[in-house]
């Protein structure tokens, strides 16, 4: 069975557009018309990225922006309240009010009154649920505990989305206030600068060093501005591009933990995403390995993916958890402790999912305390920029009332 959307008219000639499930487009067609609906578009829901085989069919769809942690929360739910999976999927597709949205959960919907399990349904579409989501269901689904797995998830994906949040917001305020005043002594410094130094140079004094300063600056910005904005976006274009280098990211991102505030924050929040990531996957009852190595993917900087890998074939070799984290160096000594008081207590998914929290908690106080520090030197920074431009066409005043006194 498949899902297919389609446009219809009804009796009184009205429009009607919605998705449903068929076995092929012909069925679909003749659903319709049992409806008393006159099919106008009949088609399937899904793209399909190549391959002869229904199991090798991917589908390129994938929620909007943030929608993920609200369909696993809402799944969870309606999984809790008793519902069966498929009677859950159709509830949401029903209240879905965007497209993509209610192709995937039609979809998916269809592969489970298949028979198919929901992970192997979600895998079709790569690019709306990730390996983490899919490995986690499968297991949930296995171990018969999928309402609490889908729980898990909604906590996981929820704080994710969160801190991602609360980084960006962290870093907008500073970033707009400073290009904004970028923009605007830019501006001053080649339009309205040289007008007034003009009435200056005309009066054949020497002017004060700080205006000459000035002076030179905006004659500076005058030719080569465009020159300077050019190199600036090709930089920008080439830095983008050499990170996609495995090599040049790899030194970049050493770089970055190297850094004095920046380093100790991103070690913590990639440390947190894969004590976080392995906990929810050893508590779905995923083996260690596996879950392991699914737990380094989620791990942004290419040095501490590295050192997960490390961690994940030391383990695989014999070596306890606790013991591979504390030699592959790049983990918070906290984590590491912790990690091994739960191998010794025998309650390691509990103690990952408490290092997760202490450590998200230490980097939204770190992130708190940078933005806090960040503004009021971006405000200092531009109104030392306004004061030498105030200053600079000043001084030539109070210099020429001088003279003329």
């Amino acid at each position: 069975m498949e899902a297919f959307e389609y446009t219809s008219l009804d009796l009184k000639g009205r429009q009607k557009k919605g998705i449903i499930q068929a076995e092929n487009a012909k069925q679909a067609r003749q659903i319709l018309r049992l409806q008393q609906l006159t099919p106008v578009r009949v088609e399937q829901v899904i793209e399909t990225t190549g391959g002869n085989q229904t199991d090798q069919r991917q589908y390129r769809m994938t929620f909007k922006k943030n929608e993920l942690p609200l369909i696993i929360r809402q799944l969870a739910t309606l999984v809790e309240a008793g519902l069966p999976i498929d009677e859950a999927l159709l509830t949401l597709q029903e209240q879905s009010d965007h497209k993509n949205s209610a192709r995937i959960l039609s979809t998916l919907h269809a592969k489970v009154m298949e028979g198919q399990s929901l992970a192997y349904a979600m895998r079709l579409f790569p690019k709306a649920f990730d390996e983490l989501v899919a490995t986690s269901v499968e297991a949930g689904e296995q171990a018969g505990r999928l309402t609490e797995v889908f729980l898990q998830l909604a906590d996981y994906l929820e704080s994710r989305e969160t801190l991602g949040r609360k980084s960006l917001s962290a870093l907008i305020y500073p970033m707009i206030l400073v290009i904004t005043a970028i923009a605007v002594v830019s501006g001053l410094m080649v339009y309205i600068v040289p007008k007034v130094i003009d009435v200056f140079t005309s009066a054949n004094v020497t002017l004060p060093l700080m205006t000459r300063i000035l002076i030179t600056m905006s004659e500076f910005l005058g030719r080569f501005g465009w020159l300077i904005l050019i190199v600036i976006v090709l930089a920008t274009v080439a830095f983008f591009s050499a990170l996609r280098l495995p090599e040049f990211r790899l030194s970049w991102h050493r770089w970055v933990l190297k850094l004095p505030v920046l380093g100790p924050l991103t070690r913590v929040s990639q440390s947190a995403r894969f004590t976080r990531t392995l906990g929810i996957l050893t508590q779905s009852a995923v083996p260690i390995i596996s879950a392991l190595t699914l737990s380094s993917q989620v791990v942004h900087n290419a040095v501490m993916k590295q050192a997960c890998e490390r961690v994940a074939r030391s383990v695989r070799e014999g070596s306890s958890l606790a013991a591979a984290m504390r030699a592959a160096g790049e983990f918070p000594p906290l984590a590491v402790k912790l990690v091994s008081s739960g191998e010794q207590s025998g309650r390691l998914s509990e103690m990952l999912t408490r290092i997760a929290m202490v450590q998200e908690k230490d980097v939204e106080n770190k992130l708190t305390t940078l933005t806090n520090a960040i503004q009021p030197l971006a405000i200092l920074f531009v109104g030392l920029m306004v004061l030498f431009i105030v200053l600079a066409m000043l001084l030539p005043i109070f210099q020429i009332n001088t003279l003329l006194n």
